[in-house]
C-alpha cells in the first residue's frame, strides 16, 4: 500500500509536469527510479490522469462550451464553419485531435518497449528541451488564424509529444508559436487536446480491465485535489511564460534533467555490466 506522501508526491508531479511544457513522461520515470511505487502506483497514475485531465477542460471550459455549441449549430449549417468563430474552432480542435489520436496510435507499438528506459527518457528530453528553446527565435504573436490543415500540423505535433521525454503540450505549443497564434488560443488548444487524450487513455485502460489501486479512498481523495490543484499551478506558469515570451525558459530545466537521466542510464548500464562479469560461474 502506497503511504500519504507517496501519493501526494506522485500526484504532484504528475500534475505539474503535465500542463508545463517539461515532459510528465520524463517526470514520472524519474519518480519512478526513486520511489519505485510498483503496480499500485501505474493503477493510480492512470486514476490521477482524471483528475488532471478535468483541471485541463477547466481551464479551456469557456472556449470548449463556445465550441461545442457553435459546432453543433454547424453540423446541420456548413457554412457556420466558416463565418463563426466558435464552430471554426470546434473544426481545428476535431481535426487536431484525431491526428494526434491517429500519431499516437501510430507509436504506440514502437514507443512502448522504450517508454521507461532512461536512455529513451535523457534523449527525448533533451530533445524536448531544444524544440522550446527555438521559441526564443520566434518574433511577437501575430494573431495568424488556425486553418485546418494548420491545425493538422499542430496535431501531428502534439501526437508526436507522446514519445518517451516528449511533452505533448510542450510540442502544441511551439508549434502555435512559430506558426504566430494568439497565446490564449495556443493554450486553450494544448490544453484540450491533452485533456482528451488523457481521457481516451484511461477509457482504454479501464476497458482492458484494470484492478484499482490499494489505496484508501481517504488517500485517492487527497491524491485526487493534490493532481488538480497541481495542475491548475501548472496552467498559470505556463500562461505567464506565453505572455513574457518566456517559454523558451523551460529548457533550462528539462536540458539538465535530460543530461542527467542520460548518465543514470549510463551508470546503471555500468553496475549491471560488472555485477555480470564478476559473478560467481
Amino acid at each position: 500500500m502506497l503511504p500519504l506522501h507517496f501519493v501526494v508526491l506522485l500526484a504532484g508531479i504528475q500534475g505539474l509536469s503535465e500542463a508545463l511544457p517539461v515532459s510528465r513522461s520524463g517526470h514520472d520515470v524519474v519518480a519512478w527510479i526513486w520511489l519505485e511505487p510498483g503496480a499500485n502506483g501505474a493503477r493510480l497514475e492512470t486514476l490521477l490522469h482524471l483528475a488532471t485531465a478535468a483541471a485541463l477542460l477547466f481551464a479551456a471550459r469557456k472556449r470548449l462550451a463556445h465550441a461545442a455549441g457553435a459546432g453543433l449549430r454547424a453540423i446541420a449549417r456548413p457554412a457556420l464553419f466558416r463565418s463563426s468563430e466558435g464552430a471554426h474552432d470546434a473544426a481545428v480542435l476535431l481535426t487536431a485531435f484525431v491526428a494526434s489520436s491517429i500519431v499516437r496510435a501510430l507509436f504506440h507499438h514502437f514507443a512502448l518497449p522504450w517508454k521507461t528506459t532512461p536512455v529513451a527518457i535523457g534523449f527525448g528530453l533533451l530533445l524536448t528541451g531544444l524544440l522550446l528553446a527555438t521559441t526564443r527565435l520566434v518574433g511577437p504573436e501575430r494573431n495568424t488564424e488556425i486553418t485546418v490543415p494548420l491545425a493538422l500540423v499542430l496535431g501531428l505535433g502534439h501526437g508526436m509529444g507522446a514519445l518517451p521525454g516528449g511533452s505533448d503540450i510542450g510540442a502544441a505549443l511551439v508549434l502555435a508559436a512559430w506558426m504566430g497564434t494568439k497565446n490564449d488560443l495556443a493554450l486553450d488548444l494544448a490544453l484540450s487536446l491533452s485533456a482528451g487524450t488523457l481521457l481516451v487513455n484511461c477509457f482504454l485502460t479501464f476497458h482492458e480491465g484494470m484492478a484499482l489501486p490499494d489505496i484508501p479512498a481517504v488517500v485517492l481523495i487527497v491524491g485526487f485535489v493534490t493532481a488538480f490543484l497541481g495542475t491548475t499551478v501548472a496552467i498559470g506558469a505556463t500562461r505567464l511564460l506565453l505572455e513574457k515570451r518566456a517559454l523558451s525558459l523551460a529548457a533550462f530545466w528539462i536540458v539538465p534533467l535530460g543530461l542527467a537521466t542520460l548518465a543514470y542510464s549510463r551508470a546503471f548500464s555500468e553496475d549491471l555490466a560488472l555485477a555480470l562479469f564478476t559473478r560467481p560461474g
